[in-house]
């Protein structure tokens, strides 16, 4: 199991799901760059990407948004987007 996921899970008691509910994609860049923010020092950037494309994406729907928002959720790879952005 990744090392990250597993600090995580004992940090919180084995009280974790590891799902996020998101409305755009501009959610999944935050977490990503927040994720990475606060593990940097501890952990590989491979460890932080292998605990963030494990995630189960759920989308959720705001009124308003984007059409084809759901499509780019789905679709989404923070691998890519930290490759082309953050490194």
């Amino acid at each position: 199991m990744n090392a990250l996921l597993n600090k995580v899970i004992e940090n919180r008691g084995g009280h974790y799901c590891h799902v996020v509910e998101v409305s755009t994609v501009y959610d999944l860049e935050n977490i990503a760059e927040a994720i990475i923010g606060e593990n940097e020092n501890e952990f590989s950037i491979e460890v932080i990407m292998e605990f963030l494309e494990s995630l189960t994406v759920y989308y959720l729907p705001e009124e308003g948004e984007e059409e084809g928002e759901e499509e780019k959720i789905y679709s989404f790879s923070f691998s890519k987007y930290i490759n082309t952005n953050l490194i």
